[in-house]
């Protein structure tokens, strides 16, 4: 019921945020307490959301407000000026290339400016250039928008506020957010070349005001891109690339106002993100309120119940249905959206990065085609063009960036993000192993010597199954094979014949595995002929088939360790520490967690993005048998922090 609750109030104030009764401001992190107070979470726990959530996101407000300084340097020292006026003159009076050499250098000024204030500046000089050269005001309206979108994605603010809400780093998602980037410049492109043939009225704009100023240094214009360099060429922390970007800016145009102008920048820049700090706030609030375990046990079974978690549902959920991010919808991950996008990221539905690349396509139709979006409505008011028509201009384009990016991520995973999202279904579409038996191997077991000493004793085994285990018959194999697929071999299952030497007496132990080498159960006997005593374990193992009879059916027929008269989630892969206090796991050819991309060997550094040893040793242990969707962060060889995200378990 307080699972119900809580969908109930989101939806109640999505609602409202779409009617635009109440603004997202407010909407979050009443959402964030009332979903706390609901799931039965105690006053504290309850105060203890409002305190650390406000501070949750800090990171990514101080780089905010760094970003908005770094803003005001730009266009109060005339840079943005004379970029946008250098690209005028480039253009001539050919409107469409002129058009599209402007949304360039508007795509450049925003991979490091925000806030409305930028939009403003920025958008009263673009646009009448625009304008009074021939772009129709609505394909000037809609470019200026479009222009603004692409250069966001590059945007250093956008990619902290990732990492900081999903532990997710830039580097991860570097060769996606350049494919992103590309798509949507090509989707630019096409929409101007389409308004440039299907328009032919022209504007007709003019506005009266100061003559230009005088144009700054050429070098000057390096300070918007700048930040960029920093901090994806050098690994420079965005809040000192945006510091050493507006010092740059300042020293090379107002050298004598360098006290004045920075602390101008300062005041003005911060009053252009006050709003989105606030806002980033409550989101802070709402990621602390879905972490506590009383939320999530009420929110799981509804959003799991909804969860994209095939390919198709992905590349429908937040490509073909991005438009849900509009008025503030449920995909829109700066307001009522960022719920959603929290909870999946606490269920391990999808990979992080999976996820992230997905708020970042539907952040596409957010960003320029929402019209409660600030910058829409000053463009719309600015152009006179009605704030609906560009969203019905612009939205076919964008949605197909979305959908375009995220189709990208499931044909593309491993190469763009790292991670193949989802695994299990590629496995089986690239032949990968297969998790059980075929059904001519039903009643197969290979009969396995384990070393020269127990092959009588093996041959024992063989004999005494052929002459009365009908319908089961015995194989001879020479090894076990445990890294095969299931159905390249002759087997359902392997009996694996040990005999060890020991001090008093020696050990003769019978081993069941499954077709892929996982181990089922053993049993053993002491002392005497090893052909006699391997037969008293067989003797166990008919026993234990009557104790069992799910679990020996499955290992028996189907080659596959799984009981379904005790079914429960599962990945086949454990974990165990070595001596040396590392961390392994052990894997199963053919299972979900083989097909994710872990293997056995691989030195297990972080679970769900934290290091292992911080849970302990049993709580990790514990988390990986649960049988969730967890991360790993795996070293194999010389291969440091492979991304493993586990997709699908085993249900029988």
């Amino acid at each position: 019921m307080s699972g119900i609750a809580i969908v109930a109030v989101f939806l109640a104030l999505a609602a409202l945020m779409v009617a635009r009764k109440l603004p997202a401001l407010l909407a979050v992190p009443l959402m964030a307490i009332a979903m706390a107070a609901l799931a039965g979470n105690a006053p504290a726990t309850i105060a203890d959301v409002i305190v650390r959530g406000a501070v949750q996101l800090a990171p990514v407000y101080a780089t905010v407000i760094f970003g908005a300084l770094l803003s005001r340097v730009v266009l109060a020292t005339g840079i943005a000026e004379t970029i946008v006026t250098y690209a005028a003159e480039f253009g001539g009076d050919r409107p469409l290339v002129l058009a599209l050499i402007l949304c360039a250098a508007v795509a450049l000024l925003f991979t490091s400016v925000t806030g409305l204030g930028a939009i403003i500046m920025i958008g009263t000089i673009v646009l009448p250039v625009m304008m009074t050269v021939g772009v129709p005001r609505v394909t000037a309206a809609t470019l200026f928008l479009l222009a603004f979108g692409l250069g966001y994605i590059l945007n250093i603010a956008q990619w902290t506020f990732y990492r900081q809400t999903f532990g997710v780093d830039q580097t991860q998602l570097q060769n996606y957010i350049f494919a992103l980037f590309a798509v949507d410049a090509l989707v630019l492109i096409l929409f101007a070349v389409v308004r440039g043939r299907s328009t032919r009225d022209y504007a007709t704009f003019a506005i009266a005001g100061a003559p230009p100023r005088k144009r700054v240094v050429p070098w000057a214009l390096l300070t918007p891109v700048l930040p960029l360099v920093l901090y994806a060429g050098f690994h420079i922390d965005a809040l000192v690339a945006f510091l050493i970007a507006a010092l740059y800016g300042v020293l090379v145009t107002r050298p004598r106002e360098i006290a004045a102008t920075l602390s101008a920048a300062w005041i003005r820049g911060v009053e252009d993100v006050a709003p989105a700090v606030i806002l980033m706030m409550g989101i802070g609030m709402l990621l602390v309120a879905v972490k506590t375990p009383a939320v999530q046990d009420a929110v799981t079974p509804v959003i799991a119940a909804l969860a994209p978690r095939t390919p198709l549902a992905y590349v429908v959920a937040f490509g073909l249905l991005s438009p849900l991010a509009l008025y503030r919808g449920p995909l829109n991950p700066f307001g009522v959206g960022i719920g959603v996008y929290t909870v999946l990221a606490a269920l391990h539905v999808l990979p992080p990065v999976a996820l992230v690349a997905a708020v970042m396509a539907v952040v596409q139709v957010q960003n320029v085609c929402d019209p409660t979006n600030t910058q829409n409505v000053w463009v719309a008011n600015f152009t006179g063009v009605a704030v609906e028509r560009i969203t019905r201009l612009v939205l076919p384009y964008q949605v197909g960036v979305a959908t375009l990016g995220v189709a990208s991520v499931v044909v593309f995973g491993r190469a763009l993000i790292g991670v193949a999202p989802f695994a299990a279904a590629a496995a089986a579409a690239a032949g990968l192993p297969s998790i059980g038996s075929p059904v001519a191997n039903d009643g197969v077991i290979g009969v396995v010597a384990g070393s020269p000493a127990a092959k009588a004793a093996a041959a024992e085994v063989t004999a005494a199954i052929e002459r009365g285990w009908k319908p089961l018959r015995a194989l001879p194999e020479a090894v076990v094979e445990t890294q095969h697929d299931c159905s390249v071999l002759p087997y359902a299952s392997i009996m694996r014949v040990s005999v060890t030497a020991g001090a008093a007496a020696q050990d003769i132990g019978l081993e069941l595995f499954d077709c892929a080498g996982w181990s089922v159960d053993q049993w053993h006997a002491q002392g005497g002929d090893a052909r006699v005593a391997v037969l008293g374990d067989l003797d166990r193992v008919r026993v234990w088939m009557r104790v069992h009879p799910g679990l020996a059916a499955n290992v028996l027929g189907r080659g596959i360790a799984f009981d379904p008269s005790a079914a429960r989630p599962t990945y086949f892969f454990t974990l165990y520490k070595t001596n040396d206090g590392i961390m392994r796991a052990l894997v199963r050819a053919g299972g979900p967690a083989w097909t994710a991309g872990l293997r056995t060997g691989d030195v297990v550094d972080k679970v769900d993005g934290k290091y292992w040893w911080e849970y302990g040793t049993y709580q990790t242990q514990l988390r990986a048998y649960d049988g969730r969707p967890h991360t790993f962060e795996v070293t194999r060889g010389a291969q440091h922090a492979i991304h493993v995200a586990l997709g699908e378990p085993f249900r029988g």
